[in-house]
């Protein structure tokens, strides 16, 4: 096994960096311009959401299908992040780019937010399944990936921050005159994401993968896919606790333009605290790397869910500037351990897969994961208008404090059940280093 050098890892992780501009980007500010700026509704925007995406989860399959058949003297996933680079970038300037002869509410305006959104997805899912199914080509060693995914993840982070404080910047620059300054900010973003990603492409290398030796009776063929599927535990119980996680934490996560804008008061917040709060991400990665090293990736994901849930429930307490930027912070920083947990986790039970039914499906198994990632996602955003339109919400006007209270109520309860659900579901998830490596022999012994 080649050993992996700081080279490859940066190399590596610059791909998350241009990869987050978008997922941030996506995640944070494409429901509040739809909102603020396209004038939909907040429950329109959160069905546009859910269907891209829906979209986007059933594209994620069939990229890491796609992925799993190619072949290319580049590599079997390097050609799709450098061929694809530029047209993602070139859907994230349309996103934010609405026609001036549309009339904002409209259907006609509503159809082009939901499109340009899908698109946008599309072209995503074509770049980040060959990108994410990396860290199994890369490395087989399971603490190998747990570094990897940290430098993933510190890049992951910047990207984060960069985009937050960026985006609003420009756009507020680029609007001075009345206008739409979202769609000259996109295209800044999206050149900055083409540059990382080229580097990302050009950089690493794929590794020889463990050798599949097929039984008689390993399943082939789609159903044999799905048969493996059901046959993998860590992936199943990995999967369903993102699922519950991510649904519980949109409440939060979806809103948080609303909250600096309507709760504290500043709209500005978004470009100046946000970037700030996504850096504590980025500062406590290293931690949670050692906290995987040390002890194992099970215990990573509860520690990060009881943080995060400390911080989700301290924001029912009261209001305030500094008050409600702590508990953000704690937020943020125990869902960096989700990602770094999540991400490390993946290429085990990849190889766990291959141990349990002879197959060996990298791309697809990220594909599935993917796919509920983005199902969870989609699900959060509905979640998330709901629960805008429940406490009474009304765009661009002061709120009601009943609303106010109602909203910091739902952002902490909902936020804490989802986590405390997650941390019980991966309490039994069974791989760890020495199991890992285990196995790794099994499959080399053709066990």
């Amino acid at each position: 096994m080649q050993a992996l050098g700081l080279g490859g890892k940066i190399g590596y992780g610059i791909g998350d960096f241009g990869l987050n501009l978008y997922w941030q980007s996506i995640l944070v500010f494409i429901v509040f311009f739809h909102v603020d700026v396209l004038g939909l509704s907040a429950w329109t925007a959160g069905v546009c959401f859910f269907i891209a995406g829906l979209w986007d989860a059933a594209m994620d399959p069939l990229m890491g299908t796609l992925s799993d058949k190619a072949r290319s003297r580049w590599g079997q996933y390097r050609p799709f992040i450098l061929l694809g680079a530029v047209p993602l970038a070139g859907a994230f300037t349309l996103c934010f780019s609405p026609p001036s002869w549309l009339v904002p509410g409209s259907a006609a305006m509503v159809a082009f937010a939901l499109a340009s959104h899908m698109l946008l997805r599309s072209c995503y899912s074509v770049v980040g399944i060959p990108y994410s199914s990396l860290t199994a080509a890369i490395t087989s060693d399971t603490e190998a990936r747990a570094s990897l995914t940290g430098w993933r993840m510190l890049f992951a982070f910047m990207g984060c921050t960069a985009v937050t404080a960026l985006l609003p910047l420009l756009a507020a620059w680029f609007g001075q005159d009345g206008g739409n300054g979202y769609g000259p900010a996109a295209a800044i973003i999206g050149a900055m994401s083409v540059v990382a990603l080229l580097i990302c492409g050009l950089s690493v290398r794929e590794q020889a993968r463990p050798a599949v030796v097929m039984p008689a009776e390993a399943p082939t063929g789609g159903n044999g896919f799905w048969a493996a599927i059901g046959r993998n535990g860590p992936l199943l119980r990995l999967m369903a606790a993102t699922l519950v996680m991510q649904l519980g934490l949109g409440v939060l996560l979806r809103n948080l333009p609303y909250l600096m804008k309507y709760d504290l008061g500043n709209a500005a917040l978004s470009g100046t605290a946000l970037p700030w709060l996504t850096l504590l991400g980025v500062a406590s990665v290293p931690v949670w790397v050692t906290v995987a090293k040390r002890w194992n990736k099970r215990i990573l994901w509860q520690w990060g869910s009881a943080v995060a849930a400390l911080g989700a429930l301290g924001l029912m307490l009261g209001s305030g500037l500094w008050p409600t930027l702590i508990c953000l912070g704690l937020v943020f920083i125990g869902h960096t351990a989700h990602g770094v947990a999540t991400w490390s986790m993946l290429p085990d039970t990849v190889d766990y897969g291959q141990w349990r039914s002879g197959r060996r499906d990298e791309a697809k198994i990220y594909g599935i994961a993917s796919c509920v990632l983005k199902l969870s996602l989609g699900a959060s955003g509905i979640v998330a208008g709901w629960a805008l339109d429940l406490v009474g919400f009304v765009p661009n006007a002061d709120q009601a404090p009943q609303t106010l209270e109602q909203f910091r109520l739902l952002a902490g309860l909902l936020p804490a059940a989802g986590l405390a659900a997650s941390a019980a579901l991966i309490w039994r998830y069974p791989l760890d280093a020495q199991s890992h490596r285990q196995i790794l022999g099994r499959l080399a012994a053709g066990a």
